[in-house]
């Protein structure tokens, strides 16, 4: 697999040896003053569990960190994936390197994707209404479609043109009339009392085209052999058949530990400042927290492997299939979310990473609904290996590995007999 495989990190974690339905994860990490996932109000996220309230890491965040940590295998054996609003631009910018001008790029683009079932956003005719997660080759296969069906769309490709400059001509309009009409009271574009948006907000008319071409338009965004999108999955409901459903489960991560957060406050200086001006350019306050976060995911082999060989040969799809573990399990315990990564030198190794297979895929978050006062590393670690040993009695571990790095020299935690401590 060449530069895809991740073989050649030493961070690898491979539970690829051991049998059983699914693979899970159990990490601690400790973080110092960092900024990894907030919310609305610029605080770091939090929870109530237990007897305490927790710093939090949301699920999302954490997928994210994931599949960006995917990217960096990304090759001709392990496709790449992208996740956007600006699937009409980028088909379009195939369109023109092929030597189309730019109007009709933007049209005929436009044309195909809608065709596919993506609805285009009137108020900016390059990109469409919802987020499309697909393969980042989409655009490209969407392009040469494009390209080779020009002749034949020639005036399905006139009427998108036409819909596109009577969009982009009704809402300049509209914003000169709200412009005019500021301060005053106006009821004509106001989301309905259900809540639901109005007609204004649907997408484009697109003209239809040949259901051979509509097939082939929704093709681009079969998940192939795209690793990522096997085992994170995604929900587009324009488009048939567009649902991949996915292999993982991935936890709301927290700390083991009651939150500990503090407040940055900060100034810039002007370094143009002169003439006797003095004080600072600019001031703020960033909330930084601290802990020991437990995170726990788990992934389903045979769902992963059912997508995967929707568009791979059985040998391909156990190839990749294996490979997507590999990433999976170490993206779990290394990535980190990245609200404040550069700032904050955010990014940490696990103290433990429990790593296994087995054919129940449970978390151990029960063992840390009492709080654990800092210093937690270490008692979270014994916590969290005494509590999976004795579930062992009725939802075994089948065999894995664990990664033990404490904070100074501490022996590792006794672990379930089917565990093999890397440090051993």
């Amino acid at each position: 697999m060449a530069l895809t495989d991740i073989a050649a990190d030493p961070r690898l974690i491979d539970t690829t040896a051991y049998d059983g339905n699914f693979v899970v994860a159990h990490v601690l990490t400790t973080y110092t003053g960092v900024s990894l996932n907030r919310d609305f109000s610029n605080l770091p996220k939090s929870i109530q569990y237990g007897d305490a309230t927790r710093m939090r890491v949301a699920a999302q965040s954490k997928d994210r960190a994931m599949r960006t940590f995917f990217r960096h295998y990304t090759g001709e054996t392990v496709q790449d994936t992208a996740r956007s609003r600006f699937l009409p631009q980028q088909t379009a910018r195939h369109l023109q390197a092929l030597g189309h001008s730019l109007e009709e790029a933007h049209a005929q683009a436009a044309l195909i994707v809608a065709s596919a079932g993506m609805q285009i956003d009137k108020a900016n005719t390059e990109r469409t209404r919802a987020i499309a997660y697909v393969p980042a080759q989409a655009p490209e296969r969407l392009a040469f479609l494009a390209s080779e069906v020009w002749d034949e769309t020639a005036e399905a490709r006139v009427k998108m043109g036409q819909a596109i400059d009577g969009a982009l001509a009704k809402r300049a309009k509209k914003s000169k009339s709200s412009a005019d009409t500021s301060g005053e009271d106006t009821d004509g574009e106001a989301e309905e009392p259900s809540g639901r948006k109005g007609p204004e907000t649907a997408g484009i008319e697109a003209p239809k085209l040949p259901q051979r071409i509509v097939g082939r338009a929704a093709a681009a965004f079969a998940p192939g052999t795209v690793a990522e999108l096997a085992i994170f999955g995604r929900m587009l409901a324009e488009v048939p058949e567009g649902t991949v459903y996915s292999a993982a489960q991935v936890a709301h991560a927290f700390s083991v530990d009651p939150l500990a957060m503090i407040s940055d406050d900060w100034t810039v200086k002007d370094d143009w400042q002169d003439l006797g001006v003095f004080g600072a350019a600019g001031k703020g306050t960033t909330y930084l927290a601290s802990g020991t976060l437990y995170q726990y995911a788990a992934l389903d082999r045979r769902a992963l492997r059912r997508t995967l060989s929707k568009s791979a040969t059985p040998a391909e799809a156990e190839d990749l299939a294996r490979l997507a573990e590999q990433l999976f399990v170490t993206a779990l315990a290394y990535a980190t979310p990245s609200s404040a990564r550069s700032r904050t030198g955010s990014a940490a190794a696990p103290t433990l990473t429990i790593a296994a297979a087995t054919d129940y895929p449970l978390t151990a978050a029960a063992c840390f609904e009492s709080a654990i006062e800092a210093p937690a590393a270490v008692t979270a670690a014994q916590r969290l290996t005494t509590y999976l040993r004795r579930a062992q009695r009725h939802t075994p571990l089948r065999g894995g590995i664990c990664r033990w790095l404490p904070p100074a020299d501490e022996d590792c935690p006794a672990l379930p007999p089917v565990l093999a401590c890397e440090d051993d």
